[in-house]
Order: C-alpha cells, then structure tokens, then sequence
C-alpha cells in the first residue's frame, strides 16, 4: 500500500520532495480530515473527489469596451449582481465574520463599561489570590514530603 501523505514526517518531506511535488502537482482529490490533495486517492486518508466537491463556477462574458467619445456623454451602466463569480472559500469565510460583528452588539454608555472594568478587575485579583493560596499549600506539602523522606532515611 502507498504511504499517506498525512504519514509523512518532517524530514521524510525534504528527504521526497520530488516525489510528494508530483503527487501534489495535479490534485484530482483532497483529503476529508486533513485537507491535504493528490492526484490518486491512495495517498489520502479520507479521499474525496475533488470534482464533487467543488461547484464549477459560471464566468460572466467580459464587459464590452467602451470608447469616448468627443460628442455623446457614455450612460451610467447597472452592474447585475448575480452575474458575478461566487467568492471563494476564504472570501466567504471572511464575508462570514463581519456578519457576526455587525451582529455583535456595542456598549454605547460609558457607565456599562465601566462596570465590566470592575468587574474584571476583582476577578483578577481574586485569582490572583487562589493561586497564591495553591502555591503556599504546595510548599507546605514540598516541606512535608522532605521532612517525611528524612525521617524514613530516603534522602
């Protein structure tokens, strides 16, 4: 059986890197728990057709030039939303976050703010005061271990 490329290590990726650029060169699948594609689904874990995966996307014709000129003022042209290409994954991810921080909601007064400041102040401050607590008590038990291996003659 061929090896994944998931398998690979790091210095099995330098030591192959003329073969893996081959694998990698002409991608017909990808990987469904890495990501990772090949050409042959024998180099993936969880392949999946590539094809399938990926709508083809309808290219718009390219607007017609338009020359000026001296005597007629060109009109302004509507722009058809729909015969634009969709985004790509990284675009839509994208048009995805500022979705959810125009959905967020903004604290308008001052007062509010300054509430959570407190807030978050004694928070800090009490767990400032835990974790000085748990390393007193871990020093104590350090000192009681120590005392306990020297009596027993461990140490």
């Amino acid at each position: 059986m061929v090896k994944s490329l998931c398998k690979y290590r790091r210095a099995e990726i330098a030591d192959q890197f003329a073969t893996i650029t081959k694998i990698v060169s002409e991608p017909k699948f990808i990987c469904a728990s890495c990501t990772r594609v090949a050409s042959d689904k024998d180099y993936l874990c969880k392949p999946s057709s590539l094809t399938n995966a990926i709508a083809p996307q309808i290219v718009p014709p390219p607007p017609p030039v338009m020359t000026l000129a001296a005597s007629a003022s060109p009109a302004p042209t509507m722009m058809n939303v729909h015969s634009l290409p969709m985004p790509t994954a990284v675009g839509q991810s994208r048009i995805e976050m500022v979705t959810v921080v125009e959905q967020t909601e903004v604290i308008e007064q001052p007062d509010e703010l300054l509430k959570q400041t407190e807030k978050l102040k004694k928070l800090a401050k009490k767990k400032t005061k835990q974790l000085k607590k748990a390393a007193k008590a871990v020093k104590k038990f350090d000192e009681q271990l120590r005392k306990t291996k020297q009596a027993l003659g461990l140490t």
